[in-house]
């Protein structure tokens, strides 16, 4: 198994064509740790091969395969064997400068050199992620094994989308599962290129760049209309304002100011469970655009905050945003994953009224980061935005209108085939895996929720609503330095990563559960670390 023939390699072929890649990976890993071996002996050819170097630094295609077979038993070794890992790094800063070269090596290396220093000097510089037994911090990116394939074949392939000329296959498959997941996602029909309407969706690298995109699309649209007015107003940038929550995440932020342009935090409330109010919104764009001079342009509603998974009211944002005219972008990098569950459809309300939809593929429907996908109702804003000539990239396809290019969808011109990610992960898991790996998440989050309302001895309370997979509580009767110390000895035990918040002002501690390998009993476990270090320190 481990030196693979002729015979190996067509059996490999035939798993990717038919969809059994995890089949074989399974396979590798039994193999691979059968009988307590963890590093069972390559065969003498494959262990010349690993050895081998090149003077021309060109790998042959027998190269090339026994390394990307012993990548295939490093990768799941350390997904399993991470577990036993301290979960956070505990080397000291700027490490690497002290035992790696100054310089790059003259000559070709081995592979068996650069796996060796792959375990040896990378790993231990890792915060390890993909340990669901001790990592509850942030959001979890979630990738799983279909789509760690679909990206080595996005690497192997190396096709460039940015027209669809350029490989007609990139573009047209990020189309068709772009409607698919909007399908699962239930999402309005009006975001989907099957629709008959103007709307659309593009894969873009984060919901950062999705940011950018629709608020120079939503500059332009105001423009225009500005315009068409004959209003005596500016159409200056830095005199329109964005409008946002004090919980909406920072790349609303920072996109204005990549744009130039006016962003206005309004406050969120313990009353409404940290979740925007319109009264407060209203009042933001009156107060703007009266007082300030701010042409109002955009408002900006989350379905689950980082801070705490709160809901905006959807519904009551879009008739905001619809009374004064703004631009309404919903962002649900996090959050948007869980409008596939038909429960929590109410908590969707108001998506029918929003101008563009972004949903991060990469933090809870099982992709590797980077797949950022945006929907928008009308695709015309962001391609007029974005849309430039270059003689070079001229082509009958795009000429005759009939195509969608990328290229005028997003800020860079190259990009990567994400689509098969995405492809891959649907196809293996289909909407019902994604539904149920998604709901598991809320069900290890009610089991904390219920061991912190049953401590005997009051040490917690929960801080905020629990919502989604995030539960946010707090050290009861402790001070902010006392949080702090908690969450540092809790770092130094190696056996759990959380981080930390503040919600009105007070420190706040978060537990994010759900990721991909993660059971009943790691999160348990995860608690009675918790636990156990509170009573022992307070």
């Amino acid at each position: 198994m481990d030196s693979l023939n002729n015979n190996h390699i067509k059996l490999i072929a035939i798993s990717f064509a038919s969809g059994a890649c995890i089949t074989y990976l399974s396979m590798k890993l039994f193999s691979t740790n059968n009988n307590d071996n963890k590093k069972k002996q390559v065969s003498k050819s494959s262990s010349i091969l690993l050895n081998s170097t090149s003077s021309e630094n060109i790998d042959t295609p027998e190269t090339f395969q026994t390394a990307g077979t012993h990548l295939l038993d490093w990768i799941i070794n350390y997904r399993k064997e991470c577990r036993d890992l301290p979960v956070v790094s505990t080397v000291k800063h700027n490490y690497l400068k002290d035992i790696l070269p100054k310089e790059a090596p003259e000559n070709s290396e081995s592979w068996n050199n650069i796996f060796d220093d792959l375990s040896t000097k990378i790993v231990p510089g890792l915060t390890n992620w993909q340990a669901s037994n001790k990592f509850f911090a942030y959001f979890k990116p979630h990738s799983s094994y279909p789509a760690v394939l679909a990206e080595t074949l996005c690497a192997g392939l190396n096709v460039m989308g940015f027209d669809w000329i350029a490989s007609p296959a990139c573009t047209e498959l990020e189309v068709v599962t772009l409607d698919w997941l909007a399908t699962i996602l239930n999402l309005p029909e009006k975001f989907k290129a099957s629709s008959p309407g103007p709307g659309g969706s593009v894969i873009q690298g984060s919901a950062g760049e999705s940011a950018i995109v629709v608020l120079l699309a939503a500059c332009l649209r105001k423009a225009s209309n500005i315009n068409k007015s004959k209003n005596d107003g500016t159409c200056r940038r830095d005199k329109m304002a964005v409008f946002a929550s004090d919980q909406t995440h920072t790349i609303i932020k920072k996109a204005c100011r990549i744009l130039g342009l006016h962003y206005v935090e309004v406050p969120s409330k313990l009353e409404n469970n940290w979740a925007i109010s319109t009264y407060d919104m209203e009042d933001a764009i009156l107060k703007s655009k009266n007082e300030g001079g701010y042409i109002p342009l955009a408002i900006v509603g989350t379905p689950g905050t980082t801070s705490s998974c709160a809901f905006d009211n959807l519904s009551e944002i879009g008739k905001l945003a619809k009374k004064y005219n703004l631009w309404f972008h919903v962002d649900a990098a996090y959050g948007g994953a869980y409008a596939a569950l038909p429960e929590m459809k109410m908590k969707f309300n108001g998506v029918d009224l929003c101008d563009s939809f972004c949903v991060n593929a990469h933090k809870k429907i099982l992709c590797p980061f980077d797949l950022s996908a945006l929907y928008v109702a009308d695709r015309h804003h962001i391609m007029k935005a974005l849309s430039v000539e270059s003689e070079y990239l001229k082509n009958d396809a795009s000429d005759s209108g009939a195509v969608v290019d990328y290229e005028n969808w997003q800020l860079p011109l190259g990009r990567r085939f994400r689509a098969l990610k995405l492809w891959f992960v649907l196809r293996r898991f289909g909407a019902n895996g994604i539904r149920k790996h998604v709901r598991k998440g809320i069900e290890y989050r009610k089991i904390l929720e219920n061991l912190i309302e049953q401590d005997t001895n009051e040490m917690f309370e929960i801080a905020a609503p629990p919502s989604l997979s995030l539960i946010c509580f707090r050290l009861k009767n402790r001070s902010e330095a006392e949080h702090k110390l908690f969450l540092k000895e809790l770092k130094q035990t190696g056996d759990c990563f959380i981080i930390h918040t503040k919600l009105g002002g007070k420190i706040v501690l978060r537990i994010a559960c759900g990721g991909i390998e993660q059971t009943e009993d790691d999160v348990i476990n995860a608690w009675n670390v918790i636990s156990k270090l509170a009573y022992k320190l307070f």
